[in-house]
């Protein structure tokens, strides 16, 4: 029985053999690690998919469990298939060890041949593992090498594997690459491009990274289908309001990032669809600005805001990123002595118009929110140790979310404070809901906790109270809320209701949530939805 025979046939034995070692005494170490390194190259293509010729017996692929072995297990599994000093010199004398593996081995792919063996025709697919016919050419001009790997080669195949882990590298097989990465300043020419207006210091590279991550992009998906159906546009100031807190913090608790980032960033479509179709050829033939349209949205239309037709200018160049603050703008001052003055406004003509009643008689006077005012300034009973100033339609704003106050008072004195001062009008339907009249024939009425404008009112404390901690500035530990309710044929004219709202801790802990959550999630699918629309014009 002729060992060697058995020794090649035993396929654990056959992935790992190092046929180099049949010169025995003339190869050295050196040499040895050279084809080390050709067959771990060998048994690569054979784990990609490649199949050589095979003999008549052999029906399947390489044996792979062997493959992966390290080269340590190779020389190892050699050693001990290698027979005693005497057999192996009587083969070498015989020169009959390279006919027999030539013979019996059913890798195709052999050193010493003239030429590649490997059947590529039909290995050029991705079931097969192979990005490229110029892979495969590679592979077989390192195959061709008839006295083993050269320094050259070597380094060839060196840069070869470095190349194919590299992101955006062609040669990449990992999803999610790109081929050239998005930067928070390419974000803001393209948002610039596109008029969107994002708040301050919400760019960041880690929202970059999450919205290259597939469930993302998933539920970007979505979104980009509606905009393909023309059913959204988007929102050029997207803005989470104060009104819309306590919905939002529902849909966050069930992880509907996909209902915010349509809220925040995207609204029903207002215009025809003949004037999106017109305005997105237009920007299809004017983008200049670093990005383009994919080449999917070259010839299908989608729904895209108006962009810039000029060229990207050298200030686009060096748009940075600003600070996250909490800003609140000055609003309009209030004349007190004209407050105090003021009288209420007659009901009874309100209702002898024939406008509709969409919001009810109240929404008829003009000067509903300042008779509101006059009403809790006169309860408030500001004496000399105090004085107050008032301002209206103050813009207040913290990352995404955002409001406008109907009144801003700050009282300065021993404590000095600031107090938002929320005015609402109804004809009968808030009675019950929004707040409860008191028994006593009192004006303090009993707020509803859980109603929408308590979290509204919320919302702009945790706004003042952000703005607050950077500039070291007095807090806001309360808020008060005027309701007056009209009456029909005016009867009962000064029917006023209001009580403080404190600042509710754990309330403001949800906001605060909430506001991390649209900073990350649902920015990262806004992002999402961009990446499916443009890319980086390289």
């Amino acid at each position: 029985m002729e060992p060697t025979r058995s020794r090649v046939k035993d396929p654990k034995v056959e992935a790992g053999t190092d046929r180099s070692c049949v010169k025995g005494n003339w190869l050295d170490k050196k040499k040895l690690r050279n084809e080390t390194e050709f067959y771990k190259l060998d048994l690569k293509i054979t784990e990609s998919g490649l199949t050589g010729n095979m003999g008549k017996n052999d029906k399947g692929p390489y044996n792979l469990p062997s493959a992966r072995g390290t080269k340590g297990q190779s020389l190892m599994k050699h050693s001990k298939a290698k027979k005693t000093p005497e057999e192996q010199k009587k083969k070498e004398s015989k020169g009959q060890l390279r006919k027999e593996n030539s013979q019996n081995d059913p890798v195709t792919v052999k050193k010493f041949s003239k030429g590649p063996q490997l059947d590529l025709s039909n290995q050029i697919s991705s079931g097969a593992g192979v990005q490229s016919k110029s892979e495969i050419d590679m592979t077989a001009s390192v195959v061709q090498d008839k006295k083993g790997l050269s320094a050259e080669s070597r380094h060839r195949t060196k840069v070869f594997e470095s190349e194919k882990t590299k992101p955006g590298s062609r040669l990449n097989t990992k999803p999610g690459t790109s081929p050239s990465e998005i930067s928070i300043s390419d974000y803001l020419i393209l948002l610039k491009c596109l008029r969107i207006n994002l708040p301050d210091g919400v760019l960041n590279p880690k929202v970059i990274r999450l919205s290259q991550t597939a469930n993302v992009i998933q539920k970007a998906q979505d979104i980009v289908k509606d905009l393909e159906n023309l059913k959204l546009q988007f929102n050029s100031i997207p803005r989470l309001g104060s009104r819309e807190v306590k919905i939002s913090l529902s849909l966050k608790d069930n992880n509907k990032v996909l209902e915010i980032t349509q809220m925040i960033f995207f609204e029903k479509t207002e215009g025809s669809d003949e004037d999106l179709r017109t305005q997105w050829k237009k920007n299809v033939s004017n983008t200049n600005c670093g990005f383009r349209f994919r080449d999917k949205y070259k010839t299908t239309a989608i729904s895209v805001p108006a962009m810039y037709a000029t060229a990207q200018t050298r200030s686009w160049r060096h748009l940075e990123d600003g600070e996250k603050h909490a800003n609140i703008s000055a609003g309009e001052p209030v004349n007190v002595s004209e407050i105090e003055k003021k009288d209420y406004r007659d009901e009874s003509t309100l209702w002898t118009t024939s406008s509709p009643q969409r919001f009810g008689k109240y929404s008829l006077n003009p000067a509903d929110e300042r008779e509101c005012l006059k009403f809790y300034h006169e309860l408030c009973e500001i004496g000399a140790s105090r004085t107050v100033k008032y301002t209206k339609g103050n813009k207040v704003e913290s990352g995404f979310l955002s409001g406008r106050l109907d009144f801003l008072a700050e009282l300065k004195g021993e404590k000095t404070e600031r107090i938002v001062i929320e005015c609402k009008g109804t004809t009968g339907d808030m009675v019950g809901k929004v707040f409860t009249k008191p028994t006593n024939g009192g004006r303090c009425a009993q707020l509803n906790e859980t109603h929408e404008y308590y979290y509204q009112v919320q919302a702009y404390m945790y706004i003042l109270n952000q703005s607050a901690k950077q500039t070291r500035r007095f807090t806001s530990d309360r808020a008060v809320m005027v309701i007056r309710h009209y009456h029909k044929n005016g009867q009962a004219p000064r029917d006023f209701y209001w009580n403080y709202l404190r600042k509710n801790e754990a309330i403001q802990q949800k906001i605060n949530e909430l506001c991390v959550f649209c900073e990350e999630e649902v920015l990262a699918c806004f992002l999402a939805v961009l990446n499916l629309i443009f890319q980086k014009d390289t």
